[in-house]
């Protein structure tokens, strides 16, 4: 009999389900990640107590309950720091439109029920919590042994049917752990794609979000064609998702681009862009909608000049429709908008200070990043622009360049005093013209330097 090694902070649960003579067991995530010499995932852990019952006993034990979808068997156990899901074995049943929640819950008694409402058989594995032995109902584990990605059910479209989202986390697993896709199971994700419509925008996002980092998931397995979110977007193509997810991408497709700039259409250079940007949130997305506007500009003005005006409204668009934080809506808008910059390398000196520092430290590091991404997702070795805004960046951080108003080295009252000047708008535009002063002399930025200039300005 296989068995996994029960982490030791669930000590305190499992003998929780011992006295109450409760066979209980680890699910999903936790017991394949331990089968593949995996990080733990989620603490999933499932019975046949019900919601109600695990109310009653848990408190005895001095775990905490929360609920969470009781009736959906889910509630949560607090318990030293740990947060553990627990979930009573139960069958369901979906409507035919593909949404993410059942129409249907029965309460079960067996952990067999269970398993074949799951998505994958890699992730219907089971792992007692008092003993670590593997219960495997679904085949699970021949697929890990050969790394292939297949449904629970023997009928992969009812699996996809009933909830179009596992048609984004089959794509998400697989690149997650550079597994195959079973056929049965991609040919059945293709023909229920379609029903993402109908899956709620914020899930839809949560899952894309998740392709785009499969590389940062498990960074021990280091990155190779199978793990990569370059394959994860490639796959997204395949399967026509677009139009729930990024709908200038299918005008994208084939759309070319100057033979002496880019190897690649608009969409493939998208995605080897975003492949090729730190794996962070931002910056995927940054990477991946910087060329969002080419096609709706191409189409309105006949050029390509100022998509990345155009890319600016289409990604705070596209972000908004997927509920993506407001914050990250603002912040990977402006990053689309500041990546055509200076890029004929004709801006002098003092003008990319006054920008980087207008920019501000943070935001002038990422359009770097994002430049050096956008130049590797060309296909052509030519990164001199990159390699001179990084060395004036560095610069401007080695003088001591202000990179606000705030750092400079003179107070507001201090500021009035030298001057003459009450507070108000002359103030005001006094202080930014020493800031952008000493954006271009740095030296300038101390006390005495910038009484002397309030005084002569």
């Amino acid at each position: 009999m296989m068995k996994i090694t029960i982490p030791g902070n669930l000590l305190p649960l499992a003998e929780a389900f011992a006295k109450e003579k409760i066979e209980a067991y680890v699910v999903g995530g936790l017991v394949r990640n331990a089968l593949l010499n995996l990080p733990p995932s989620d603490i999933d852990v499932c019975s046949r107590l019900t919601p109600q019952e695990i109310v009653e006993v848990m408190p005895r034990y001095g775990i905490r309950v929360i609920e969470k979808a009781a009736e959906m068997g889910t509630v949560e156990l607090h318990f030293d720091g740990v947060i553990v899901e627990h979930t009573t074995f139960r069958r369901e049943a979906y409507a035919q439109g593909g949404e993410h929640r059942p129409n249907m819950v029965a309460f079960g008694e067996s952990l067999t029920d269970d398993a074949w409402r799951r998505d994958f058989s890699v992730n219907a594995l089971y792992a007692s919590l008092a003993t670590g032995e593997v219960s495997d109902p679904t085949g699970g584990i021949p697929d890990l042994e050969q790394h292939i990605i297949r449904t629970t059910s023997a009928d992969p479209d009812d699996i996809m049917r009933s909830d179009a989202l596992r048609v984004l986390r089959l794509v998400r697993f697989a690149c997650e752990l550079g597994f195959a896709i079973e056929e049965d199971t991609w040919q059945a994700a293709k023909r229920n794609a379609p029903k993402l419509s109908n899956i709620a925008a914020e899930r839809r996002r949560q899952e894309f979000v998740k392709i785009l980092l499969t590389d940062a998931r498990y960074p021990a397995l280091g990155r190779d064609e199978l793990r990569s979110p370059l394959r994860g977007l490639r796959l997204l193509d395949e399967l026509d998702v677009w139009d729930v997810l990024v709908p200038e991408f299918n005008l994208a497709r084939g759309m070319e681009q100057r033979p002496d700039h880019h190897r690649y259409d608009v969409l493939e250079h998208s995605f080897r862009v975003a492949a090729a940007a730190p794996a962070t949130e931002k910056m995927r997305l940054a990477g991946l909608l910087h060329d969002v506007g080419k096609p709706d500009c191409k189409r309105e003005t006949g050029k390509q000049y100022a998509h990345d005006q155009y890319g600016e409204r289409i990604s705070k668009r596209v972000l908004g429709d997927l509920r993506f934080p407001t914050k990250t809506i603002t912040e990977v808008s402006q990053l689309v908008e500041g990546h055509m910059y200076d890029i004929q390398h004709m801006a002098k000196q003092d003008t990319l200070r006054v920008r980087f520092a207008t920019w501000g430290r943070e935001r002038t590091m990422e359009q770097i990043l994002l430049r050096e991404a956008d130049i590797r997702g060309c296909g052509y070795d030519v990164d001199y622009v990159a390699e001179d805004w990084r060395a004036l960046y560095e610069t401007m951080l080695a003088d001591g360049t202000p990179f606000s108003e705030r750092e400079l080295a003179i107070s507001g009252q201090q500021l009035m005093e030298a001057s003459g000047l009450p507070e108000g708008k002359a103030l005001g535009e006094l202080k930014k013209g020493l800031f952008l002063h000493c954006v271009k002399h740095p030296k300038d930025n101390n006390l005495t330097r910038l009484v002397q200039l309030a005084k002569k300005k």
